[in-house]
């Protein structure tokens, strides 16, 4: 049983705060999925255990994002498992079908820096206050055993669409000290603006028109200018790319730390059911190449460099000889 009741100013408030939440989210991972992703509220209102234990009955991923300034509290999402491996399987350029595993939790909790980054900004306009978040941290539990103080606590659900398609449910808990601070914020209105005084309106169009009629353009400084005026190289920690959209610079930029599989195919060869089930210790199987020929690099299956094995400490290791290029590789992995 809840530890507060929400008076109607504060149940609006509460709306606006989750409608803030979903747009801004649905954005974000619209962008990062390149994908169509509606996020649509359900309903809101005081944290009900039962009701959330029916929409979250298993195990699930609990993302808790603190705020770093606007308030002294915290909100928490709640993801079921199916839900965060569709939507960590698509940041990591897959198809969406993998089965939930424990990389998925880390991408699902840089998918929320993502949408809590945006929703700051959003809050920040709306509340006429700074507001932002501290790097989230997410962890797999159960609802009972979250530890989450769900009689202090209102509930926002949504219903997650991927392309049209119903994916399940995720939840937003927020403290009520939250929307009780944030209806407060919201009933008292922007600040009034101010007219500067001593300037006359039409004296001030025509110099402006006159300053911006006679100001130069500004020139966009290339990526290599960017690099010599930092002192660095380009190239130098996040690569320069050419050829590829605004958008998918973003996406690119985002998926940079994630870890992707890497393997070493030596060679390729077919063989009838039978010679298979007829293989033993001792049974050598001929591929298509000759020694000494280039072996394939694979990232996620798909091939993007060649080389030469080498050793190295004992270790066996590769020596790239040949890559293809960055716009390629970009393609390819989204292809995957």
């Amino acid at each position: 049983m809840s530890n507060f009741t929400i008076s109607p100013e504060e149940e609006k408030a509460l709306e606006e705060f989750a409608k803030v939440v979903a747009e801004e989210s649905a954005v974000v991972m619209s962008t990062l999925l390149d994908k169509k992703i509606e996020i649509a509220q359900q309903s809101t209102g005081a944290a009900d255990s039962e009701a959330l234990g029916s929409d979250f009955p298993e195990e699930i991923v609990v993302v808790d994002c603190a705020f770093a300034a606007g308030f002294e509290a915290s909100n928490s999402f709640l993801f079921n498992k199916p839900v965060v491996a569709k939507l960590s399987d698509l940041m990591m350029m897959g198809d969406g079908t993998a089965e939930f595993n424990e990389d998925h939790i880390d991408a699902i909790q840089e998918g929320v820096n993502q949408m809590m980054g945006a929703t700051a900004t959003a809050l920040s306009s709306r509340l006429n206050k700074s507001v932002d978040f501290q790097p989230s941290s997410a962890k797999l539990s159960t609802l009972a055993d979250s530890g989450l103080a769900l009689d202090d606590m209102t509930a926002s659900v949504f219903e997650l669409q991927v392309e049209g398609q119903s994916e399940g449910k995720i939840a937003l808990l927020a403290p009520y000290s939250i929307i009780k601070e944030a209806a407060a914020a919201l009933a008292s209105g922007p600040p009034a603006e101010e007219e500067p005084a001593g300037v006359d309106a039409d004296l001030d169009m025509e110099l402006t028109g006159i300053e911006s009629s006679e100001a130069a353009p500004e020139e966009t400084p290339s990526a290599e200018e960017l690099a010599e005026e930092e002192g660095g190289e380009v190239g130098a920690g996040i690569p320069v790319i050419t050829g590829i959209s605004d958008k998918e610079g973003e996406r690119l930029e985002f998926l940079l730390d994630i870890k992707l599989d890497v393997s070493i195919e030596l060679g390729r060869t077919r063989m009838l059911l039978r010679d298979i089930l007829e293989l033993g210790p001792g049974a050598v199987i001929e591929l298509d190449k000759m020694a000494g020929e280039t072996v394939d690099l694979l990232i996620n299956n798909k091939k993007l460099a060649e080389g030469e094995v080498v050793v190295v400490d004992e270790n066996f290791g590769v020596r790239i000889t040949h890559l293809i290029s960055m716009q390629e590789r970009i393609k390819m992995l989204q292809a995957g």
